[in-house]
């Protein structure tokens, strides 16, 4: 067991006001995406940081820390995403495309949090796991309601089943860090204006 130090038993913080906070998150994506957070030691981030193993406790209690600070700033940026979409004084159909273009413009630009976010949540311990249910209901709700919006006002099938289609256009957004390579695929503005235009067909169908 490690033993306790001062710095161990201090508050710890990675909230990106340092670079150094950045430094240390940004390994841990890279590793776990890399070799998966089963196979990632705390070792081998301090190793990537060039930092001893026991400095890296200077910012975390465990490697459990890191992937929930990956979660968390995820989850921040894009809820900023679904709030200016949201917020828009536009038809609902209208927001409703511009969200999903600017999600999936988001996970395609940050594919390697993105993909952690899709595959590694199995890692989360129940408290994190309780935080991430609540995420994605968070946005299964934004789409749904916006879905019954353009229902409303008359762009969308008003038979479409919103669930159904709320959970099959979150689940292609989250899948596309399993397929696009930057160096083989098209633009990503234009990969993610096409999944947009793709789920509208789905909900005006």
């Amino acid at each position: 067991m490690r033993p306790a130090s001062k710095a161990s038993t201090a508050k710890k913080s990675l909230d990106g006001g340092r670079a150094r906070d950045r430094e240390v998150i940004e390994a841990a994506v890279n590793l776990f995406w890399e070799k998966g957070y089963s196979a990632t030691s705390v070792q081998d981030v301090a190793d990537a940081l060039g930092m001893l193993k026991g400095s890296l406790y200077y910012y975390i209690d465990s490697k459990g820390d890191l992937l929930k600070k990956i979660f968390e700033d995820s989850h921040a940026e894009v809820r900023v995403i679904a709030e200016a979409a949201v917020a828009l004084e536009l038809p609902a159909i209208e927001r409703l495309q511009i969200f999903i273009e600017r999600y999936a413009d988001w996970s395609l630009l940050h594919l390697r949090r993105a993909s952690l976010y899709a595959r590694e949540w199995r890692h989360a311990d129940p408290e994190l796991r309780k935080v991430m249910l609540a995420q994605r209901q968070y946005y299964d709700q934004v789409v749904m309601t916006l879905i019954e919006g353009a229902k409303n006002e008359g762009a969308a099938d008003r038979e479409l089943d919103t669930k159904l289609a709320t959970f099959f256009i979150l689940s292609a957004v989250a899948a596309l860090p399993d397929w696009y390579r930057p160096s083989t695929a098209k633009n990503a503005q234009s990969v993610a204006r096409g999944y947009a235009e793709l789920a509208l067909r789905i909900v005006t169908a």
